[in-house]
């Protein structure tokens, strides 16, 4: 029995030794010192994939004539449409300018504004973009997979 409680004590001692020996971690990065960028999003956007409920449709026409060029000054033109959230020219805003998962369109001459999700990465040292979508009939998820176009 004393060798037992001996024991005992001894694991508890290095126990207390070894716990209170450890340093507590510090982060040093700062807030202030590094922050994330805003994503900038004006650009011209070409369609370069199409999938309809989860099945890639890209081959099935030539989706790459149709583009949205987000200016600057917020406002948009669609060139070579296809069905979309929206049909005509109009302005643009994001949720987040640096974590945007929304993009809203709203037509020129109208107070409808049309919220949809996005999706906003680099692949291949390129910038993309995902907007999800059901234009007309709601049972049918479209995801449009635009590429950033350098002139």
């Amino acid at each position: 029995m004393k060798i037992n409680m001996r024991f005992t004590m001894g694991v508890f001692f290095i126990l207390v030794v070894a716990v209170s020996s450890c340093d507590t971690f510090k982060d040093e990065m700062t807030p202030e010192k590094y922050s994330e960028a805003v994503k900038s999003m004006d650009a011209n956007w070409q369609l370069s994939a199409v999938s309809r409920n989860g099945i890639d449709i890209t081959d099935m026409m030539d989706f790459t004539r149709f583009h949205i060029v987000l200016n600057k000054d917020n406002t948009y033109e669609l060139k070579n449409y296809l069905p979309f959230i929206v049909k005509a020219n109009g302005s643009w805003s994001v949720d987040d300018p640096i974590y945007p998962f929304h993009i809203s369109f709203k037509e020129d001459g109208t107070e409808k504004e049309v919220k949809t999700l996005i999706g906003f990465r680099t692949v291949d040292g390129k910038r993309q973009m995902t907007i999800t979508l059901s234009p007309g009939c709601p049972s049918n998820k479209y995801v449009y997979t635009f590429k950033q176009v350098t002139e």
